[in-house]
């Protein structure tokens, strides 16, 4: 009775010592996942801020492209209602046009010059320039007038009246050749003419700029630490026609547990490889203190999965940090493809969406890195 006593005790000993040793294993455990959920709960909200901020950005930056671009629309507009009234203002009829009309004053009497040019089809062998000036009621003052010989297709002759007007006196300007005529009403009008190549040029100018603002306006987004990897990643996964990433360290890992940061972006480049897409890798190897070794193992390792990768080893060193995903989603700034730069270093780079710019930066590649 007492042997049978002696091993149910021990038995309960044992047993006890392995229930013990369970709970100590799985309190690890459950803690080791406690620490790995408050974790990701902690990267979600980071990603969170950093979605609502550039959010935030992203509107504010087109509420004010919109209003700059409303703004150059109205005053196009204005211009060209400008324009409109001085080109039915008599200005240019049947043949005859009469531009760059300038009134000058001298002491107290004031002078009147411009340009008339033939727009016929044939050549006026005399046009006759005639300047009326009237009185406050509204009586004819005087009439003089200029002869301009021979005045060919096209042709531009200028005119002048000196000191025929006084201050802000009214007239009006006849012009009469064999095949036309034109007439300017008064001094008001004579006024907005010589305005009217100012308009054009402002109007040309607002054209280019509204073209200039609908061609390059582009989204910008702001990556701080380990919000570029998350978006870089994101976008990498969504590429369906070409990758081209050019980078001064890109570290892979082949003994590192997951998760790993930058073995994770080297996948996708391999995963994009096998779904069809243009991939291109361009890793420097020669620094100023020698050589990148891992650069030199990553290099292999895409090889080794088809994808075309370039190792430079030129003596200049390249210290880009650019990707450009189907020749429109650009990432440049700081971060290398290394687990403390993608993970724990304090890193800045942007995300822009911009054809245009991802064309200019892809041609600098192709001249530097043929």
């Amino acid at each position: 009775m007492n042997r049978a006593a002696i091993i149910l005790g021990v038995i309960c000993i044992v047993l006890t010592a392995s229930l013990l040793g369970a709970i100590v294993h799985y309190g690890a455990v459950i803690k080791d996942k406690d620490d790995l959920i408050a974790s990701l709960q902690s990267r979600n909200s980071m990603l969170q801020t950093w979605l609502r901020g550039n959010i935030t950005y992203y509107e504010l930056q087109m509420d004010k492209l919109n209003q700059e671009l409303d703004a150059l629309n109205q005053t196009h507009q204005k211009l060209y209602v400008n324009y409109t009234v001085l080109l039915n203002a008599g200005v240019v009829f049947d043949g005859l046009k009469i531009s760059d009309l300038k009134v000058k004053g001298d002491l107290n009497r004031e002078s009147v010059m411009g340009n008339i040019t033939n727009m016929s089809n044939g050549t006026m062998s005399k046009v006759y320039v005639i300047l009326f000036t009237f009185n406050i009621n509204g009586s004819l003052d005087n009439y003089q007038v200029r002869t301009i010989e021979n005045l060919a297709i096209n042709e531009t002759k200028s005119f002048e009246f000196p000191h025929v007007l006084e201050k802000n006196q009214a007239f009006r300007i006849f012009a009469i050749g064999s095949y036309g005529s034109s007439d300017i009403e008064n001094n008001k009008i004579a006024e907005l003419l010589a305005k009217v190549e100012e308009l054009n040029v402002n109007i040309e100018w607002l054209e280019a700029r509204i073209r200039e603002l609908e061609e390059t306006s582009h989204e910008v987004y702001i990556l701080t630490d380990q919000a570029y990897y998350y978006s870089v990643r994101a976008d990498l996964q969504r590429a369906n026609r070409s990758i081209l990433v050019a980078m001064y360290s890109m570290v892979y890992d082949p003994y590192h547990d997951p998760p790993h940061w930058a073995n994770d972006l080297i996948e996708e480049l391999i995963n994009a490889k096998r779904r069809g897409v243009n991939v291109r890798v361009i890793i420097e190897y020669r620094t100023y203190s020698g050589f990148l070794d891992n650069n030199l193992r990553t290099c292999s390792y895409l090889f080794s999965n088809g994808v075309s990768v370039t190792l430079d080893d030129k003596p200049d060193t390249d210290h880009l940090k650019l990707v450009i995903i189907d020749d429109e989603i650009i990432y440049v700034g700081s971060h290398d493809w290394n687990e403390p730069s993608l993970f724990s270093d304090h890193e800045i780079s942007v995300k822009i969406v911009s054809e245009k710019l991802a064309q200019t930066l892809k041609e600098y590649i192709e001249t530097n890195f043929r």
